[in-house]
């Protein structure tokens, strides 16, 4: 029999880990001698730590095989164990290749000179015929975290007036100084008008060139470029100014009371989606 030391040099593991082993109970010693308290092993416990080893190169965990070793003589069950880490083990790389992928291109985003946030989702370019609508607008210069207040201001006039309200929310913004981040901001909201109210204006019926936007309010300006990109390869003139209509967003898509307007904290930025669009001469 050899002694701990010298088992330890035989199968190159650490005399703390054969101790541990033999704690849980996954390798116990050949011999223990009760005076001096000393662990002593002999060849078939060197077969045993070293079917613990090679199962530990394979990524199982030490209750998988203390499992394994109880079921010495299962030759199948063996085989199903592995063929089932395998699959563990391909399903692990194919996140490790993922991850590798994304590492690159934040390395690249970094080599040129980028944000690590992702651009937006654009659409491709379309015209779309928009009849003409009639909508109540409100108009302020604001700092642009103070979006919502001039939201709020809007849908008491809506309240205010009994109107109802029959698209989604637009915004014009006439001048902005991104520095300063304040806007002279128009928003606009399509209603049903039944008598005579103040504040309402026509868009007017025509030909509009249209791109959608998948992603943060702040990263509009990809969908603005990209459009007036467009606009110029078709040779196609603008009339008015471009406007941004929330399909899905941050603001609510039914108010029945201006107090209960509160954001929809339940779509993650990633996932609004805004249309812009401008309207095209015939």
């Amino acid at each position: 029999m050899y002694s701990i030391g010298k088992f330890s040099n035989l199968c190159n593991v650490p005399v703390k880990t054969i101790r541990y082993y033999s704690d849980i109970g996954l390798l116990e010693p050949s011999f223990i001698d009760e005076v001096t308290g000393y662990r002593y092993y002999d060849y078939d416990k060197m077969k045993e730590l070293n079917t613990i080893q090679v199962l530990k190169d394979c990524h199982f965990s030490l209750k998988e095989i203390e499992q394994v070793i109880k079921r010495e003589n299962d030759k199948q069950d063996l085989e199903l164990r592995l063929h089932n880490k395998v699959q563990e083990l391909e399903h692990q790389q194919e996140i490790i290749a993922e991850q590798i992928q994304n590492i690159v291109q934040v390395k690249n985003s970094i080599k040129n000179a980028e944000t690590f946030n992702p651009k937006p989702t654009l659409s491709s370019c379309y015209i779309e015929e928009r009849p003409e609508i009639q909508v109540l607008f409100i108009r302020g210069k604001i700092n642009i975290i103070e979006m919502d207040r001039l939201v709020q201001k809007l849908f008491e006039r809506i309240y205010a007036y009994q109107l109802e309200v029959v698209g989604e929310l637009t915004a014009i913004f006439h001048q902005q100084d991104r520095k300063q981040n304040v806007a002279d901001v128009e928003l606009l909201l399509p209603v049903k008008v039944t008598q005579p109210a103040n504040y309402i204006k026509l868009i007017p019926a025509g030909r509009y060139a249209c791109i959608n936007v998948k992603g943060p309010y702040s990263e509009l300006n990809f969908g603005y470029s990209r459009l007036q990109e467009w606009l110029t390869e078709q040779s196609l003139e603008t009339e008015g100014v471009f406007m941004e209509q929330y399909i899905k967003g941050l603001i609510p898509s039914e108010v029945v009371n201006p107090i209960n307007i509160r954001p929809n904290i339940e779509i993650h930025p990633n996932d609004f989606l805004t249309t812009v669009f401008v309207k095209i001469r015939n």
